[in-house]
């Protein structure tokens, strides 16, 4: 029974994410350069990295290639590569206009998860280069880490009162833990190799992860960054400050981490600049 209702729950979760359109800011952003004609990859990646609906889209694609490679793709850079520009050009016009016509049955991603979202991203990436990590993957993995929250936040925005949110009368904790399982368990439906979804898994219980654990622990330090930059609660206990034994074990103070909300609101003003729509078009 129990695992019947968790199942229900996931395909509710999917259908809505086909249905769910960009934060404003960011759909505005990719029709401006559709409108443009802008092709240069580059760009257009950049975009992307900051849109995790089609990021997420792009990934499931080449994770579901026929030919797809072994241990799958585990950032947006080799999903975009393993489906193609002229595929991720026709997703991104596609998907930027999807929902143009249409009030009914479509919620956008709520704009406070999207900016937590491209935060925790940019921490990862941040802090994957420092520990030998792949900067790439860990940029993907923080971008997409929460997208089952993320979904149901922007259905609970669209009916004031989110009846059919999952967990939605458990604590903090619970909800967290729960909030995790369900977006592991839907990209794992979508195809998403192990070493990307463990750490979404195991992003509350880092030391729980016998996989990729390194991975797991830089994510709940990523969150508790982007708490603290966001003056949002990322983690059941965001108040108590970072896991000092994730700290000790990654070898880290949390001085690197106080530095880190510096230098990763620099990053989040160069993305804001990608939003405004600085492109050299041709």
């Amino acid at each position: 029974m129990g695992m019947q209702r968790i199942n229900t729950t996931v395909e509710q979760l999917q259908k809505r994410f086909e249905t769910l359109t960009p934060a404003p800011r960011i759909s505005n952003s990719f029709k401006t350069l559709v409108t443009e004609g802008n092709i240069n990859p580059d760009e257009i990646i950049a975009l992307i990295r900051l849109e995790p609906l089609l990021a997420t889209r792009i990934m499931r694609e080449a994770n579901q290639l026929e030919n797809a490679r072994q241990g799958g793709y585990t950032s947006i850079e080799q999903a975009a590569t393993a489906v193609g520009f002229e595929r991720m050009y026709d997703l991104l016009g596609i998907y930027s206009y999807q929902y143009c016509d249409e009030t009914e049955d479509v919620s956008s991603y709520s704009p406070e998860a999207w900016k937590r979202a491209v935060t925790c991203a940019v921490c990862m990436e941040s802090l994957a280069a420092k520990h030998k990590l792949d900067p790439h993957e860990a940029y993907s993995i923080g971008l997409l880490h929460s997208l089952a929250s993320a979904i149901s936040e922007a259905e609970a925005h669209k009916n004031e009162v989110a009846e059919g949110a999952p967990f939605g009368h458990l604590n903090s904790r619970l909800k967290s833990f729960g909030s995790s399982g369900l977006s592991y368990t839907l990209f794992r439906s979508w195809g998403f190799p192990d070493s990307f979804t463990d750490p979404v898994r195991f992003q509350y219980s880092p030391l729980d992860c016998i996989t990729t654990g390194k991975m797991a622990c830089l994510l709940k330090l990523s969150k508790w960054i982007t708490g603290v930059i966001r003056e949002s609660d990322e983690l059941p206990d965001q108040e108590m400050g970072p896991d000092l034994l994730v700290l000790n074990l990654l070898g880290e103070g949390e001085q690197t981490l106080w530095n880190l909300v510096t230098d990763v609101s620099d990053c989040l003003q160069r993305a804001d600049a990608i939003l405004q729509g600085k492109y050299c078009f041709v």
